[in-house]
């Protein structure tokens, strides 16, 4: 049997909707015929309804609807979430209209992952042509692990091949983890695991930077500052798919070329890249069964899509000593709108052992012992 990785697959459920959707990952699919409609506790059931596709609020009068010409200006829909702190408006605006929507839909605006592959495709040429300096550093986000990791697999390449060290650097981001609601157990659970992925690139003689940055937007001026200061001229990264990530990404891409840092950033979490299949008509898909049998099509068509990336090499013996003040550095703790009490971390660290070792241990579990009746029970998440 091929092994496999489940990476990190992070969902986010609309208020709204009741459209199918589904992932697929590594050749594990994963499907609801619906998305329902999420309600907090404090929320009564009266002020929300389903109609149709599109969840309507209650509206105050102290707050009437102020719609400008065409829709778009002062649309806002999400109140209720607001109110219930679902939605959270320090990092991002009201919802787009459906008139927007359609923009995006009809490709009369410019989706974010365009964006940023339009940044990587245009100043390709251009990447490629600066020189290997120093170091070659990876810029670890959700990908925690050291096997299957394209971006980490490709910066160990480029290093090796021109005799330099491989650096790695995690940022811990507080706004980032407030913008997307981010639980403290998941906070505590990435901590953990960054301390067992810095061991286990210590035995390789890899360095694991990790620092806190308060202010979210100060985030790519730090880490080019870094890179300088290693002599870094190259830096690799996995793409993360929400909004703000790929901007960064594309913003990244060239300014860094403005200070001579070459950023790649490489598809990895998904097993096709978004945007890769489309229907006949060129729009994506927005049916699970057509979109399931083009996925399969395209996955006998590109079987290589499938392979594994091995862990990086070592690296010279010289790095323990070279970066020595890394290698002492402990890894910080949680932000303090993140963090758990003693207890809790006790019991969590018990219920999710973290790192990649313990994922791999849990999934040849899984598929040992439960994936055959997986059709039977995927509906009961207890019994997996």
């Amino acid at each position: 049997m091929r092994p496999l990785l489940l990476r990190n697959i992070r969902s986010h459920y609309p208020i709204s909707t009741g459209r199918p959707f589904a992932t697929s990952h590594r050749g594990v699919t994963l499907s609801h015929a619906t998305v329902p409609l999420i309600l907090t506790s404090k929320m009564p059931l009266k002020q929300a309804t389903l109609n149709g596709s599109k969840r309507k609020a209650s509206l105050t009068s102290e707050e009437p609807e102020k719609r400008a010409k065409g829709g778009e200006a002062g649309f806002r829909d999400s109140r209720t979430e607001e109110e219930y702190n679902i939605v959270d408006r320090e990092f991002y605006p009201p919802e787009m209209t459906n008139e927007r929507c359609a923009q995006y839909n009809a490709n009369q605006l410019e989706r974010p992952m365009e964006t940023l592959d339009k940044a990587q495709q245009a100043t390709q040429d251009e990447r490629d042509s600066v020189d290997v300096n120093r170091a070659v550093v990876h810029w670890f986000k959700r990908d925690l692990r050291t096997f299957d990791n394209k971006s980490l697999h490709l910066a160990s390449k480029l290093a090796e091949s021109y005799g330099v060290p491989l650096v790695c650097l995690f940022i811990v981001s507080p706004q980032d983890y407030k913008a997307h609601m981010t639980s403290p157990a998941r906070v505590d659970f990435e901590l953990r695991t960054l301390e067992v992925l810095k061991g286990d690139l210590a035995k390789l003689d890899i360095p694991l930077y990790v620092e806190t940055i308060e202010k979210r937007k100060t985030i790519p001026a730090r880490i080019f500052e870094l890179c300088e200061r290693w002599g870094a001229s190259h830096l690799f990264c996995n793409i993360e798919y929400e909004v703000d990530e790929l901007r960064r990404e594309a913003l990244m891409t060239r300014k860094g070329l403005e200070k001579g840092i070459a950023v790649t950033a490489i598809h990895d979490d998904c097993v096709i890249a978004p945007g890769e299949l489309r229907s006949g008509s060129g729009n994506q898909y927005a049916v699970y069964s057509p979109w399931y049998r083009a996925w399969m099509a395209y996955i006998h068509q590109h079987a290589r899509q499938l392979d594994l990336f091995d862990p990086p090499s070592p690296n010279p013996k010289a790095s323990r000593q070279d970066f020595k003040d890394i290698f002492e550095s402990q890894i910080p703790d949680a932000p303090a709108n993140k963090r758990l009490t003693e207890e809790e971390k006790k019991r969590y660290s018990s219920m999710w052992p973290p790192g990649e070792h313990e994922a791999h241990e849990r999934l040849d579990k899984f598929l040992k012992e439960k994936a055959t009746r997986y059709k039977d029970t995927r509906n009961f998440p207890a019994a997996n």
